[in-house]
């Protein structure tokens, strides 16, 4: 679990701001307070068998004379704890993990502050199994040349180096403040600056990797496990039943939904056209019901049931109002039982005029609410509680949005856009995500992910593009704005904390496919360490996003989101370098997009 900072104790020196009586501190201490006796040195501190006053101690030494306490154990040079025996320490702390750090008793914290350096950890080491991997992993002066003892504390150069595990996965032990410095020391070092190359692993490989199909199960309840071709050799019976599942969708009954869902996906996998019920009764979610409909349609081709719902009133008005950005299933039930059946119906409703879409052509910031990402907004169209403005708006804009998107236009989309971003912040990279990147010939919207290979540059970026599209008449509604959170292993919800802008957007007349249409445009920005998460969790399908969280809570008791990966008994990140290496981490084979249309 993260750990939990307590409030911090009163100092029980002397007034005249002197050390304690019971530890006084030694002559060589006579550096100025405002230095940091371990500069270079992160620690973690494992709370277990600390009382409150204790803990609250060891976080105020750790930040007025280290470089910081960590969440991770992953990521400290030195482990603090009172415990001393493994087992107990295993609770906390992988042993693995532990092998590779110097594991020490909070006394090494306590008297290398008092003697302004790091202490030789062998003497304070916390369990003695782990005694000679913590003399090897201690990052005390002895072990090193350092200029700590010669009184410059200017000149003096780092007393160690911090140790790097060869892992296929990006730690996240250097500071977005590192790479910052690290940064401007070549930039002083080489004149002129020269534009840096892209990371290799924020690139997609060249030529893509193809998905070895073999090793792929149309059989398993996982869709992350299932090849899912956009057209599969079952198209027509997979619509037949997904005009069921869209009833009871935008009639609330969600469970009843998400079973026709995943009779849905998994038919989609069924690599063979389906001629007798012998090849579906072993595929899984294929109950007593659905089989019924499949039946009827090897015999007749269709599904009566869904043929009556495809021509009620009540379901073409529920999916007419519900595709309206702004209308969920809850409001569009509402509206109808007020008597409402048309468009015409709800521009009069709302009081919707002429100038209320040029009113609200605006850069607004909404407030963050959990709602579904874009992959996911075929279920639910749009979001309820977002306001009747927002409705008005998209009332008016309803024409322009209802036109598909080509391929082509979805590129020349995300080109326009790099322009600009390259002139507000050159080094950016990025990727079309959505039914674009599935294969799809057309998309409702265009969805794009953003990062730069430096952290400190994406925070803050989103919005500042925004609003030089806006300058440029590019942006003309902005939905939704929200900035970074904090990636949260315990979030129920699945909207996530990357930063990201829901927008109306415009080609500017330079353009080959200027033709005034209006269309939806979201902009996802990721730091480089979650870019391919991102890139996945915004690739979609549903069923495909749904299954992978499910594999990883199932199987590797792990939250996976587009915002990251986390380990749910004690909140450990993974950061992924590559789409590929998401897959491998979470043991799965390889899935390209163009198998993960495992919705219709």
């Amino acid at each position: 679990m993260p750990f939990k900072r307590p409030a911090p104790i009163p100092h029980q020196g002397s007034e005249s701001g002197e050390s304690s009586p019971s530890r006084p501190p030694p002559a060589k201490q006579q550096k100025s307070s405002m230095q940091k006796a371990l500069p270079d040195i992160t620690v973690y501190i494992v709370q277990a068998k600390l009382d409150v006053g204790a803990i609250a101690e060891l976080f105020e030494l750790a930040e007025r004379h280290t470089k910081g306490a960590c969440r991770n154990a992953m990521d400290a040079d030195v482990i603090i704890t009172a415990i001393g025996m493994r087992r107990r320490l295993e609770r906390h702390v992988p042993w693995d993990i532990a092998e590779t750090k110097a594991v020490v008793t909070p006394a090494w914290l306590r008297d290398s502050v008092d003697h302004g350096r790091a202490l030789p950890c062998g003497d304070y080491v916390a369990i003695q199994d782990l005694l000679e991997t913590t003399v090897e992993h201690c990052p005390d002066c002895n072990c090193k040349p350092c200029a700590c003892s010669d009184g410059d504390s200017e000149a003096a150069t780092p007393r160690f180096e911090a140790k790097q595990l060869p892992s296929p996965l990006s730690s996240p032990s250097i500071s977005v403040k590192q790479r910052a410095m690290s940064t401007s020391t070549k930039k002083e070092e080489k004149k002129p600056v020269l534009p840096k190359p892209v990371p290799e692993h924020l690139l997609p490989p060249d030529p893509p990797i193809p998905t070895n199909l073999a090793k792929l199960d149309y059989m398993s309840r996982y869709a992350c496990q299932r090849a899912s071709p956009l057209v599969c050799p079952n198209q027509a019976l997979v619509r037949e039943l997904d005009i069921i599942r869209r009833s009871r969708d935008l009639e609330g009954e969600a469970r009843s939904a998400l079973s026709y869902e995943r009779a849905v996906s998994i038919i989609k996998a069924y690599p063979h056209e389906i001629r007798s019920l012998k090849q579906v009764e072993k595929l899984p979610f294929i109950g007593v019901k659905i089989t019924g409909l499949i039946e009827e349609f090897l015999d007749t081709g269709k599904i009566t049931e869904a043929q009556t719902i495809n021509a009620s009133e009540r379901f073409q008005t529920l999916s007419l109002f519900s595709s309206i950005y702004g209308i969920g299933p809850s409001t569009a039930i509402r509206l109808y039982n007020l008597g409402l059946r048309s468009l015409n119906d709800l521009e009069v409703y709302y009081g919707v005029e002429p100038e209320d879409v040029a009113l609200q052509s605006q850069i607004v910031e909404v407030e963050e609410k959990p709602r579904k990402p874009a992959w996911q907004r075929g279920q639910h169209k749009g979001d309820e509680g977002l306001g009747d403005s927002w409705t008005r708006v998209a009332l008016g804009l309803r024409e322009d949005l209802a036109k598909k998107i080509s391929r082509a236009e979805v590129e020349e989309m995300g080109r326009v856009v790099m322009r600009e971003l390259e002139e507000l912040e050159p080094g950016c990279v990025s990727t079309i995500v959505g039914g674009y990147r599935r294969g799809k010939a057309e998309s409702n919207d265009v969805d794009i992910v953003f990062t730069h290979p430096d952290p400190s540059k994406v925070k803050g970026l989103c919005k500042r593009l925004v609003r030089k599209l806006h300058e440029r008449g590019m942006v003309t509604h902005v939905m939704h704005l929200s900035n970074f959170h904090a990636h949260n292993a315990l979030r129920t919800h699945h909207w996530d904390s990357l930063e990201k802008a829901l927008t109306v957007f415009i080609m500017p007349p330079s353009s080959p496919f200027h033709t005034g249409v209006r269309r939806r445009l979201d902009l996802i920005f990721a730091v480089p360490d979650v870019y391919w998460t991102a890139v996945i969790g915004w690739t979609g399908s549903i069923m495909f996003q749904r299954d992978i969280r499910q594999w990883a809570k199932d199987k590797h008791g792990m939250k996976f989101d587009s915002s990251g990966i986390t380990r749910r008994y004690d909140s450990k990140e993974f950061f992924p370098k590559t789409e590929k290496e998401v897959f491998d981490l979470l043991g799965l084979e390889w899935v390209e997009p163009k198998w993960r249309n495992a919705d219709l």
